[in-house]
């Protein structure tokens, strides 16, 4: 609590390079209610509070762990970085500006990027200036037009306030689940709620990541809850929210006996969000399909796939270091999806897909765990924390500023 307390106290001191939205100024509005510390968040002071993080989070995953001090900690963090400026990452700013490019100036947001309306506010503080169209599902692009009304200063703590508000719904699911499967809720909550890399990345950048991830997990507690037709419903919600959380919905099918009521749940809520985006989008709404495989085309400096490149002496990734990651997912994807068809733990088999899914892509951003953190403790294949762990580990060493 304290070193990630004291990081959002410095965060909200003055603008900074770890604040890419601050490059114009840190307006009050953005900087948040909490008091600065210090002279702003430098490289090194981030550097030396976030592995102090990393390094607590470590001990308290094998220590003895105290109810009230840890559900308290959970949530004090996930306050303070909720009130913090927008932490390493302005895509929220993409998210408002998107949104406004559709309510307010008539402009689809799946056919326009961020430059098409240089002139809104939103536009300023949005360091991803492209043509590329939003990569978001309908379902996300919907919900954040009702932020509109709330002005530029609204939206982006309406934004904040539901990313932190859905991780300590995960926080809340993942302990559930854990009663169901058999496992230590307080371990399990403990192991989402206080990772550094959700806290300082994803709740203090705003990632919309953890929207599909609240309803990931709900979809899991569902169908452990034997509500299966319920459960597919809220998997393909979360599909609608974001592309990403789709890798679960085979393994939830899959991983009970009553397939065809998970398999109608999946179908009857995918057509009626397919009506409403129709209806609100028409058919252009298809255009997040192509601008995720597009996506998919650029390259993250510190992605596994790039990193062997630089390991191999090729500068870089190839596209024979694409091709064999794409096979590896792809091997990786067809074993699991045959475990879990012949009865093995579906949990697991999503969880290990999730973590191929992260190391083979291209593109990866710190706040992807997020995707994999909730399933890992409640998987029956223990192994699957250790590399959930180690995967942690790699985007901490590849994204500090040392």
């Amino acid at each position: 609590m304290a070193t990630g307390v004291l990081l959002c106290l410095r965060a909200a001191a003055a603008p900074s390079g770890l604040i890419p939205a601050s490059w114009h100024g840190l307006p009050g509005w953005m900087a948040g209610p909490l008091p600065g510390i210090g002279s702003g968040l430098t490289d090194s002071a981030f550097a030396a509070l976030f592995l102090a993080m990393c390094t607590c989070y470590l001990v308290a995953l094998v220590a003895p762990l105290d109810t009230r001090l840890t559900i308290s900690a959970i949530v004090v963090l996930h306050v303070a970085f909720l009130l913090a400026p927008p932490l390493l990452s302005s895509d929220v700013f993409g998210y408002i500006d998107w949104a406004r490019l559709g309510a307010l100036h008539g402009l689809d947001p799946y056919a326009h990027g961020s430059l098409a309306d240089p002139s809104d506010p939103a536009f300023a503080y949005f360091r991803w200036r492209t043509e590329m169209p939003s990569p978001y599902g309908p379902a996300f692009t919907e919900l954040s037009y009702l932020t509109t009304p709330l002005g530029l200063a609204g939206a982006f703590w309406a934004m904040k306030a539901a990313c932190a508000a859905a991780s300590l719904g995960v926080v809340a699911l993942v302990a559930s689940c854990a009663r169901r499967v058999g496992a230590d809720r307080l371990r399990a909550a403990a192991f989402f709620g206080l990772n550094p890399l959700l806290l300082v990345w994803a709740i203090g950048g705003g990632h919309n990541d953890l929207l599909a991830t609240v309803a990931v997990m709900a979809g899991v507690w569902l169908l452990l809850t034997r509500r299966e037709e319920s459960s597919g419903a809220l998997l393909a919600f979360a599909v609608a929210l974001k592309a990403s959380a789709s890798v679960v919905v085979p393994y939830a099918i899959l991983g009970t006996r009553e397939r065809r009521r998970v398999v109608t749940g999946v179908a009857l809520a995918a057509l009626a969000l397919a009506v409403v985006a129709f209806a609100v989008f028409g058919p252009g709404v298809t255009g997040f399909l192509q601008t995720n495989r597009d996506q998919q085309q650029m390259v993250a400096r510190t992605s596994v796939p790039n990193q062997i490149g630089v390991l191999l002496g090729s500068g870089g990734i190839t596209p024979a270091i694409r091709a064999v990651a794409l096979v590896a997912l792809a091997v990786v994807v067809l074993w699991t999806l045959w475990r879990t068809w012949h009865g093995g733990d579906w949990i697991s088999g999503a969880g290990w897909a999730t973590l191929a899914l992260i190391v083979c892509s291209a593109w990866l951003m710190p706040w992807y765990v997020v995707w994999l953190l909730p399933l890992a403790p409640l998987a029956r294949d223990k192994r699957l924390v250790p590399a959930t762990l180690a995967m942690c580990a790699y985007l901490v060493a590849v994204r500090t500023p040392f």
